[in-house]
Parts: C-alpha cells; sequence; structure tokens
C-alpha cells in the first residue's frame, strides 16, 4: 500500500510546531486554504508528535489564512475515484487521518482549535479532535461530504455526535447545513463565538487562563471527561469500510467531477 509523500526538506513547512512558555503551537500554512493532503496529514501527525515530546500544558491549533482548513483535497480525491488502487490509496489516507487525529485526541495537554472563517470537512474533523473550539462570528463550520458522494470519514460521525448528540450530527452531516459560529456554540459544536477581530486575542488569553492553572489538576480532569464518553472501536470501523466502499461508487465520481468543474 502506497505511503504517503513527505515533503522536500528545503519547501516551507506546510504544519509547523512551536513551544513557548508552556504553550505549544500548531500552525497550519498551506496556501491559499490548508486543503489536506497525504503531505499535509504527515506533517500535522509529526507536528502532534513534536508535540507530545514537548509535553506543554495547551496546544493551540492556528491558521495562517482565514479559513482555518478546506478539508480534505478534492483533487487528490477525484483522482481515486473509481479506481480500485485509488479506493485502496483513499483507505491509506483515511487511516493516516485517524492516526493523526486519534493522537492529537490522545495529548494529555488541553487542545485548542482557533477557526476563523471556513472549517469544513476534514478541517472540522481536525477541530472536533481538540478538547475545546473558539470561532469568530464570522466562521462557517459543517460537513458536507455527502454532497459529493463521500461521508465524513475522519472520525466527524463519531466525535460530532458524541460532541452534540445524533439530531445535532444529521442536521449537520446528513441536511449538509452549515453552523455559523453563535450558532455552533449553541449547539455545543463550539464553546466560544467572539467577533473576528478579537479572535487571537481571546484565543490567547484562553490558553494564558489554562496554562495558569495546576498541570496535574488539568491532566487527570481530561482523562475523566474522556473516560465518561469513551467510544468503542465500531464507529470508526464503519467510516473507513464506508470510505472504501463510496470511492468506487458512480455516484461519488460524477458529483466529484462536477464540484471540480464549477
Amino acid at each position: 500500500m502506497a505511503q504517503p509523500q513527505i515533503a522536500d526538506a528545503e519547501a516551507p513547512p506546510l504544519v509547523s510546531f512551536s513551544v513557548s512558555d508552556g504553550i505549544g503551537l500548531i500552525l497550519l500554512q498551506r496556501p491559499p486554504v490548508n486543503a489536506i493532503s497525504d503531505e499535509l496529514i504527515a506533517q500535522l501527525e509529526q507536528a502532534v508528535a513534536e508535540a507530545a515530546a514537548a509535553d506543554p500544558q495547551v496546544l493551540l491549533l492556528r491558521s495562517t489564512s482565514r479559513a482555518f482548513c478546506a478539508g480534505a483535497d478534492l483533487k487528490m480525491v477525484g483522482g481515486r475515484v473509481g479506481k480500485p488502487e485509488g479506493a485502496a490509496a483513499m483507505e491509506a489516507t483515511v487511516r493516516s487521518f485517524h492516526r493523526a487525529f486519534d493522537r492529537l485526541a490522545a495529548l494529555p495537554c488541553v487542545s485548542i482549535a482557533e477557526i476563523a472563517g471556513v472549517a469544513l470537512g476534514g478541517d472540522l474533523e481536525l477541530a472536533l479532535a481538540c478538547d475545546l473550539r473558539i470561532v469568530s462570528d464570522q466562521a462557517r463550520l459543517g460537513l458536507p461530504e455527502v454532497g459529493v458522494g463521500l461521508l465524513p470519514g475522519a472520525g466527524g460521525t463519531q466525535r460530532l455526535t458524541r460532541l452534540c448528540g445524533a439530531g445535532v450530527a444529521a442536521r449537520v452531516i446528513l441536511a449538509g447545513e452549515q453552523i455559523g459560529g453563535e450558532e455552533a456554540v449553541r449547539l455545543g459544536l463550539a464553546d466560544w463565538c467572539v467577533p473576528a477581530a478579537d479572535l487571537t486575542r481571546r484565543t490567547d488569553e484562553i490558553a494564558a487562563r489554562i496554562r495558569a492553572s495546576s498541570a496535574e489538576a488539568l491532566r487527570l480532569s481530561k482523562r475523566c471527561i474522556e473516560l465518561a464518553s469513551l467510544p468503542g472501536p465500531g464507529g470508526a470501523d464503519a467510516e473507513i469500510s464506508g470510505i472504501v466502499r463510496l470511492m468506487m461508487a458512480p455516484d461519488t465520481g460524477r458529483r466529484v467531477a462536477a464540484f471540480l468543474s464549477r
């Protein structure tokens, strides 16, 4: 099974990690909108490993563009639809998504996703792997995969349902509704909604407040919260097998091609 290719060492990184005074920062920086490719997910996994080694008390996920991230790169997906080898490659990609997001979720530190604008598909699934989400009043959140004949296969069906309940998950996934920042907080999809101009400042304030708390108390509290909603593997397995099946569906091919032709 083909393995993702890592970027040339001289190329600008798509994802970077840094840490200062107990606060880590994972920065997504693939222009123009951080579309998730095999290369980006490999670099994200490396950044999460660096965060695990640095052991910050708080970890921020932030984007250099107005869009937090544009989800899976549909050009990559479109080149694989309808081909057995493409479905196998997509399975490897989806499994790498799960591995990176699960490792992010398993970090003992408190993770915060900062969402300024669009967070659709795989990027919302990335944000759902964090403990907390802060969004701007201009943000739009959604899981629109069914519209192109796919499904949210990187944990979206499972994490969104556990976080917000089956009703909200159905509204976002089955009805394909995009949720604004204030509504996201009302539904429990986000924790804070602030004016766009104040987003970075407020995120930094929240991170500093958490940083000031007891490190051990934070770790133990986070673990207790996790144990209250510990999932089994069935849902994730269903996501992966569903993606593989949908990659071979003619309707998926038509929908992806129609999307790319716009």
